[in-house]
């Protein structure tokens, strides 16, 4: 086949097909010679060797940013998190105002690292190939750092989050077994209460997700995650377990442990810099992947107790 010849397709025709493929959005971040801030997205970042660690991305040949990123030798790859559209936006505009708002720290290699993103790639680059009207970039793997919440994704033109499909033997009402679901809330739990990512807990919730304590009193989502943002703002050095599960049908119960040190303000009460202890079960239903309702008990008086500030008696 002549590359050359003629296609019996456009070029519109092509970025429509290939938009029906999902790809990643990450942020391609150095800085200049006087170590301003500099950066784009690309949605061809991946993993292209484990031995040796290499990765590979795509770049317009008209970019103006690669050039000066490239003469750096070195850049940091910061995949976006679900909930940075206006990252992706901002770093999308044409200029040298892209950082403008934008919070990001120094990295070891001197790259910005852009705040709350899911992860952070250091990289230094090896070699670049001109392919059509795309540079494609290989670069060697520096160091790597997790970050928090779930990848954007850019699909059809739009940006969008992952979302789980239901399990294939699921139920004719699309209820999914128990079992498939506890590794999935173990894990979006322990995250949302023990590393204050609030985001965990909102990708595996309902939108219609209620808690009921034992006193009754109903809490929705948007106060479920203030409740998990407050709780890390009065503690830190959590250290959260789950230690029985038991699922059946809709519902999951399990039993639960959290350690932390008392370091904020808490309830009108002053940091005690006091370790606290407290221990519970919640019982939870679920549907198509998802926390519908959740029945908490424990008793506050444990953690007031932890704190000092509270006498159980008999």
């Amino acid at each position: 086949m002549n590359i050359h010849s003629s296609p019996e397709f456009s070029s519109a025709d092509q970025r429509r097909m290939f938009s029906l493929l999902p790809t990643s959005v990450v942020a391609i971040t150095g800085v200049t010679v006087d170590q301003k801030p500099m950066g784009f997205v690309v949605g061809t970042f991946q993993s292209l060797s484990l031995e040796p660690p290499l990765v590979t991305f795509n770049v317009d040949r008209s970019s103006s940013t690669w050039p000066v990123l490239r003469n750096a030798g070195r850049f940091t790859a910061n995949i976006l998190a679900n909930d940075q559209i206006a990252v992706s936006k901002a770093l999308g505009r044409k200029g040298d105002e892209k950082f403008v708002g934008l919070e990001h720290r120094e990295s070891t290699i001197g790259t910005p690292h852009i705040g709350g993103c899911v992860a952070w790639i250091d990289c230094e680059v090896l070699s670049e190939i001109v392919a059509g009207d795309h540079f494609v970039v290989v670069a060697s793997i520096h160091s790597m750092l997790p970050g928090r919440g779930s990848p954007m994704v850019f699909s059809e033109g739009r940006l969008g989050a992952f979302a789980d499909l239901p399990a294939p033997n699921a139920t004719s009402e699309g209820q999914a077994p128990a079992t498939l679901f506890v590794d999935r809330l173990i894990d979006a739990w322990s995250r949302a209460w023990g590393q204050g990512e609030t985001v965990a807990f909102e990708n595996i919730a309902a939108a219609t997700y209620v808690r009921y304590s034992r006193d009754g009193k109903q809490v929705r989502l948007p106060d479920m995650l203030r409740q998990i943002e407050e709780s890390h703002s009065a503690f830190s050095d959590f250290r959260v377990s789950v230690n029985h599960t038991v699922a059946e049908g809709d519902m999951i119960a399990i039993e639960w442990r959290t350690v932390a040190k008392h370091t904020g303000s808490f309830m009108g009460v002053p940091p005690t810099q006091r370790d606290v202890v407290v221990s519970g079960a919640s019982f939870l239903r679920h549907k198509d992947g998802r926390i519908l309702e959740e029945w908490v008990a424990w008793d506050p008086r444990d953690l007031l107790a932890s704190m000092r500030i509270w006498h159980l008696g008999n």
